[in-house]
């Protein structure tokens, strides 16, 4: 099957593209910009078609001549912002993309959205995908995803379009090219001097197994139905632990009130405008502090869906962040990396970029393509004195 992908050059649509062409299928990487014919994933290339979710008329030539669209396009991040551009990608971008394959005759569609949009519970119980975000802090990402999956299944009824919905939770691993939500909640405890920890907890899924889950639903998913695509859940104490136990760390200690961490947000948001960084946490994530966000993938399991463990999964998160740039240089040299660490590091070959074309940045490996070291000439002894 000839299928398109949207976010390949992201965390999970990257890991969708290589499940897609482990399961045999050709891919088509929609981009929203980039030079060349091709794009890297690894030491893989897939075709690659250039244009925006806005561009009604590129998205129909990009899908023409796809069997199957995988929609991972998105913005995951916190804060106001970003929330114009949240509702506009996540919401408007998915019903022009889903707009666009009808009227070029893409026949199924499989669209991320995430598992927030099923809510949380204040006690540790498993949601399923009959639950719903109710009266509970909700960010405008999780509203976006509401309505992201609102508006791709009114598409998919009116136009005649198969849609699935695949729901992921907490997506932690690689490669990635930008520090996103779910790989933040370990780096924040690496740099937390603190080593604390809150009260609720999350479900962890690592982002190869959340792209073979993609491809699973694009075969096999139900047309119209919601599917959970999450791993372990774990108390944020537990998750903690399993950091600091792969990193030679200790802890964790105490656990921060909401209150508390509200102000230690505001603090990091502050710091981000005046350092044009982005923050590591916001008073969005914070006021979800306390509540259970776990899920069950039984509906996902019973067409063969499973994840690893939480531990290889918190194992590949450490593995990426301690060879990125986001892990400050005195930090990496100051962990005690455990061998489950380097077991789960994926290496990716860095493929040499095609003639013409300037290397992709961040595209997961040590190096974006191998590039030679400019020679330096020999160094000069220094000129003795004459003596007579």
């Amino acid at each position: 099957m000839r299928v398109a992908v949207t976010g390949a050059t992201g965390l999970v649509g990257g890991q969708v593209a290589r499940a897609a062409l482990d399961a045999g299928h050709e891919v088509v990487a929609i981009t929203r910009s980039g030079t060349g014919a091709t794009l890297a994933l690894g030491d893989r290339r897939v075709a690659r078609v250039t244009a925006a979710l806005t561009d009604r008329a590129g998205l129909r030539r990009a899908l023409d001549g796809c069997d199957g669209l995988l929609h991972c396009a998105a913005v995951y991040a916190f804060g106001p912002e970003h929330e114009e551009q949240v509702r506009g990608v996540n919401v408007a971008g998915t019903r022009a993309i889903l707009e666009a394959a009808a009227d070029v005759g893409t026949a199924r569609a499989v669209v991320t959205t995430s598992s927030v949009t099923r809510g949380s519970s204040r006690e540790p119980l498993a949601r399923s995908e009959h639950d719903l975000l109710g009266d509970e802090p909700a960010p405008a990402y999780y509203e976006s995803k509401v309505a992201q999956e609102e508006a791709a299944l009114e598409v998919g009824s009116r136009r005649g379009i198969e849609v699935v919905l695949a729901l992921p939770t907490l997506v932690l691993g690689g490669p990635y090219r930008r520090l996103g939500p779910s790989n933040a909640i370990v780096l924040r405890y690496l740099l937390d001097p603190t080593r604390s920890t809150f009260a609720g907890g999350g479900n962890l899924v690592d982002a190869r197994d959340v792209g073979a889950g993609h491809v699973l639903l694009l075969d096999s998913g139900t047309p119209g139905q919601r599917y959970l695509l999450g791993g372990d859940n774990l108390s944020w104490r537990a998750v903690h632990s399993l950091v600091a136990d792969l990193t030679g760390l200790p802890g964790p200690y105490a656990e921060v009130p909401a209150g508390v961490a509200s102000a230690l947000a505001a603090t990091d948001e502050w710091w981000s405008r005046l350092t044009a960084r982005p923050a590591l946490s916001t008073r969005e994530e914070a006021a979800t502090i306390g509540r259970h966000y776990w899920y069950a993938s039984d509906r996902a399991a019973d067409l063969g869906y499973a994840a690893r463990p939480a531990r290889a999964t918190v194992a590949a998160a450490v593995g990426w962040l301690a060879v990125s740039p986001d892990l400050p240089r005195w930090l990496r040299e100051s962990l005690r990396l455990h061998p489950d660490v380097r077991a789960a590091r994926e290496l990716v070959p860095a493929p040499l970029p095609e003639l013409g074309e300037p290397p992709e940045p961040g595209d997961g490996s040590a190096a974006a393509a191998v590039r030679p070291r400019p020679r330096r000439p020999p160094p000069r002894s220094p000129r003795r004195p004459q003596t007579r």
